[in-house]
């Protein structure tokens, strides 16, 4: 039956593209041709805009080439006024009226000097200079859009997936602003789901972003950035709306937003509060707030610790029965003077999860045990974001930079788990409180002291804190012959607590020196100071209330690691043509010391060579080629280093290992990137290799189903490579995109005493397409399909995902809005032969009349009920087959209302 819905979807996917593909060519005729000045040289990245004399139509947008040509779809026998625009050049106005495709070239005359205050106050739709791209929104919306990403859809060159992360050209927007100031954490879903859309007069994308604006050009920078501007009427205005829903089952939503901004000051507050599992601040969230993706490049320990803590671990988890959210933003930015701002903003959030699932492992080592695992979840999390901010820039050569930043989380859960293996059943119940503090204070001083020579020094302070209590309860004594439970208990209360506290330091100061126009060099020193303190103390609470203490069986830790890391080196950039080629080389010497129960386990020193390569190939304005390489250095933590045991999981035993050195690895990837809004093609591709010289690697022994890890650091032979790649055509109303990757590692670990080779493949291919109609449904529908390959010298799994989709979005009738997904997932482990099949759907319908502050909105989720979602993963030594359930059907009426 589920096979029969799966052809049929595809069928009526299929059937509504060649409907609307059909009309769309009867209707629609294409206007092409050039833009050339009277030397007849092309004019790239000219506007040609064709408005339609008749109601009803809607206005056609064209950009030229850099070979100068232009298209553009117009109606079938609606008459136009076509307006060409190219800065410092007039103006071409023309009328035509098309029932078959036509050429027309435009040849635009230089104004002369006298136009110059028209020059000024000429404003094209779309303006490209250098890095910078200028929308004037009033050419692309219609009136219906209700927040910033309806109308950042409609810009060209602009996409917006269903979260409200923004691409530009292919590539991310990692910041949004607003009149130049940062947007709560500049995180751009925040604006991007939240801004009214009637309050946007521009959006400028900002390539190559650089704070300090005489950086630029001399420090690399691969951001890109959004900055919205105001129209006149909201530079000095309080907007927003307040949306409220209720629902079956008390369900409940309250999501009011309001904004104030003038040229000094602006507020903005965001809250939202509901029980629908909709949550406004994610894991990816959180990872930009603490530096995004560039920490992974700079410290990439420090990347996967932040992605496996407590805090996190919350976070990550979109799965499940029950979800309460409450939550808070609010952030001010305030000029002090034409000199001087300030800026703060607070986030605070509030939730409670409930979450269930259940496991089948097989375990591949002996027998090939068998477990199944039924595990119930209760988490409650508060925690804080605060940041405090202060520039100052007193003149064109001078940035000074101070901030600070508090983070705090408190939480509670209970998790309670059955295990059930042939031979014994194991029930436990885990209580955990964990509390975090994390405070940082960071100066950053940039000075142009002249052209040639540039100077920036930066320094940071932090100092963070970690305490988890855990207070686990078994059926029966756990690791017998490791642990020394006392047997005259019924049941085993084994009480954990954690505590970690770590200063860190660091200053670094760094020299721009230009030689020559295209030749740069840039010396750099500095010094990283690292102090972490780690406790842990496992202990038996018996029935009495007193306590049975497992120092003297190898547990608890009272670690101090000190670390220091001094460096200089430099890097050289030059410039050929459109080639920049910048080498550098750093010399890193390292120092430590590990102390457990204050006696001296290690101090040791050691110096370390880090080269590294970026080669950038500017083809043209749309098309690039980068290289780059690095030898990378990292140590672990204190938590890796300590070396006594401590109890992970109720099957899981870990200590560490404090002859653990720094991890060595080299680096290099390739990445190419083409646009065209002519051709309308996007394409990105990329290949990247990682070889690991010297690693800290797991090692582990299993016995039936129960585990001790420890750490050792070797030279083990690990390799990594991947290879993705993304193509996008626009063809009149229609988005064809196609992309896949690959991602293929070797390497070994050691489980029993036995070096075991791994290989490990994955690879996926996607496509779909989208429709962007006037007037028509808006249909995206497509297919993902994954596959994953594990094997090594005793067993290989195999699996595959197969994912077709599709998202309809329909404006009707003036008033109402109509939005629907649904999604099949077929997964198959074709090693066992277990397959799975669920389907996801959800609908809503939003309605508010023209000139109207009320809207009304009807909103369900998972319509047909699905109790589970299924999913298959495998490691080393383990085969997971999981079924997590989520929440039930929801139904919810929202009423809202536009300030």
């Amino acid at each position: 039956m589920t096979f029969i819905r799966l052809n049929d979807l595809k069928f009526t996917v299929l059937t509504l593209f060649i409907i609307g593909l059909s009309f769309c060519q009867a209707q629609n005729t294409q206007l092409s041709g050039s833009v050339k000045d009277t030397l007849d040289q092309p004019l790239p990245n000219a506007n040609i805009l064709a408005f339609p004399q008749t109601d009803g139509a809607q206005t056609s947008f064209a950009i030229s080439s850099p070979q100068g040509l232009y298209k553009m779809r117009l109606e079938k026998g609606i008459p136009y006024r076509v307006e060409v625009s190219y800065m410092g050049f007039t103006k071409i106005t023309d009328t035509l009226s098309l029932t078959q495709d036509a050429e027309r070239d435009f040849i635009m005359r230089p104004l002369s000097d006298q136009l110059g205050e028209i020059v000024i106050k000429q404003r094209l739709a779309v303006k490209v200079r250098e890095d910078t791209i200028t929308y004037r929104t009033d050419n692309f919306v219609t009136g219906e859009e209700r927040k910033l990403r309806d109308i950042l859809k409609k810009l060209p060159g602009v996409e917006i997936d269903r979260d409200g992360n923004a691409t530009v050209n292919g590539k991310e927007v990692t910041k949004l602003m607003v009149e130049g100031k940062d947007f709560f954490t500049g995180d751009e879903k925040l604006g991007v789901n939240n801004i009214p859309a009637d309050a946007v007069d521009e959006v400028e994308a900002i390539d190559n972003y650089n704070e300090v604006a005489f950086l630029k050009g001399l420090s690399d920078s691969d951001k890109m950035v959004l900055n919205i501007k105001l129209k006149e009427g909201k530079k000095k205005f309080a907007f927003g709306d307040i949306e409220v829903g209720g629902g079956l089952e008390d369900r409940y939503l309250i999501h009011p937003n309001l904004f104030y901004y003038s040229a000094k000051t602006a507020v903005n507050a965001i809250g939202d509060f509901n029980n629908i599992g909709q949550k406004s601040f994610t894991l990816s969230d959180y990872i930009n707030f603490e530096g995004g993706f560039s920490l992974l490049s700079k410290d990439p320990s420090a990347y996967f610790n932040l992605r496996n803590d407590d805090f996190a671990q919350f976070l990550n988890n979109d799965d499940f029965v029950y979800n309460k959210n409450e939550f808070g933003a609010f952030s001010i930015s305030q000029e002090l003077s034409k000199a001087t701002d300030i800026d703060a903003y607070s986030i605070v959030s509030n939730g409670k999860l409930e979450a269930q699932n259940e496991s089948d492992f097989t375990y591949l080592t002996g027998d090939l045990q068998e477990e199944n695992r039924t595990t119930t979840t209760n988490n409650n999390l508060l925690f804080t974001l605060n940041k405090l901010r202060l520039r100052y820039i007193p003149d064109s050569g001078t940035d000074l930079y101070a901030a600070s930043y508090l983070k705090t989380s408190k939480g509670d859960g209970l998790n309670r788990v059955l295990s059930q293996t042939p031979d014994q059943n194991t029930f436990v119940d885990t209580q955990t409180r964990p509390q975090s503090l994390d405070f940082k204070t960071e100066l950053s001083f940039n000075r142009q002291f002249s052209y040639k020579h540039t100077s920036t020094v930066e320094a940071a302070v932090q100092y963070s804190q970690n305490n988890n209590d855990r207070d686990w309860l078994f059926n029966r004594p756990v690791f017998s012959g490791v642990i020394p439970f006392n047997g005259e208990d019924d049941t085993f209360n084994l009480v954990q607590t954690t505590r970690s506290r770590n200063y860190d330091f660091n200053i670094n100061a760094k020299h721009y020196w230009v030689l020559h126009r295209f030749h740069h060099i840039y010396p750099e020193v500095g010094i990283n100071v690292t102090h972490q303190k780690y406790t842990t103390l496992d202990t038996q609470q018996l029935n009495d209330g007193s306590r049975v203490d497992f120092t003297s069986s190898g547990f608890n830790n009272d670690l101090s690691f000190k670390l220091s890391d001094s460096y200089f080196g430099f890097q050289y950039k030059a410039k050929a043509e459109d080639v920049i080629f910048k080498p550098g080389l750093f010399y890193h010497y390292y120092s430590w010391s590990v102390d457990q129960f204050e006696n001296r386990q290690i101090g040791e020193g050691k110096a370390v060579l880090l080269p590294e390569l970026l080669v950038e190939w500017e083809m043209n304005s749309g098309e690039k080629l980068r290289l780059k390489y690095n030898r990378l250095s990292q140590f672990g933590n204190a938590s890796q280093l300590a070396n006594r045991l401590r109890l992970s999981s109720f099957n899981g035993l870990f200590s560490g290992n404090e002859n653990l050195e720094n991890q060595l690895s080299h680096s290099a990837s390739l990445f190419y990137s083409k646009f065209s809004l002519y051709r309308g093609i996007f394409m990105n591709a990329g290949l990247s290799y990682r070889h690991t010289e010297n690693a800290i690697r797991n090692t582990t022994q299993i016995e039936g189903i129960d585990q001790i890890s420890t750490l050792i650091y070797t030279e083990l032979p690990e390799n990594s490579y991947s290879a993705n790649a993304t193509f996008s055509k626009k063809i009149s109303d229609y988005r064809f995109t196609i992309g896949g990757n690959l991602n293929l590692s070797d390497y070994s670990r050691i489980v029993n005493n036995e070096t075991l080779a791994y290989n490990s493949l994955n690879y996926s291919y996607n496509f779909k397409t989208e429709t962007s109609f006037d007037k028509w449904p808006n249909l995206e529908a497509g297919l993902r399909h994954s596959f994953s390959d594990f094997s090594s010298d005793t067993f290989d799994s195999n699996f595959q995902r197969i994912t077709p989709f599709a998202y309809l979005d329909y404006d009707f009738l003036e008033d109402f809005i109509l939005k629907a997904s649904y999604e099949f997932t077929y997964y198959e482990n074709q090693t066992q032969s277990q397959i799975n099949r669920f389907q996801e759907a959800g609908a809503s319908l939003f309605y508010q009349k023209e000139g109207s502050a009320w809207g009304f909105e009807i909103e369900a989720q998972n319509i047909f009920d699905i109790h589970f979602r299924a999913s298959n993963s495998f490691s080393q030594f383990l085969i997971t087959d999981q079924r997590t359930f989520i929440q039930p059907r929801t139904l919810i009426f929202k009423v809202s209302y536009k300030l």
